[in-house]
């Protein structure tokens, strides 16, 4: 069940919007997805209420993980 994020424009409009977004994702289950002014072209950071974070990208409508755990 992948979805693209409807959010991520919003977030990356307001970047010290992204840290209040996860922190509000991490009290639930569903993970986030988000973007950072670094986060490469055309990928976004998925993250998990474990606080997991993966570098996952869309092509259509499946999501591939680009980069398992990012530090």
């Amino acid at each position: 069940m992948s979805a693209r994020p409807e959010f991520t424009e919003a977030a990356a409009a307001d970047q010290a919007a992204a840290p209040a977004i996860a922190a509000r994702a991490r009290a639930g289950s569903a993970p986030i997805y988000y973007r950072l002014p670094d986060t490469p072209e055309g990928h976004h950071i998925k993250e998990y209420a474990s606080g997991l974070r993966q570098l996952v990208r869309f092509v259509g409508v499946e999501e591939q993980v680009v980069k398992y755990s990012l530090i």
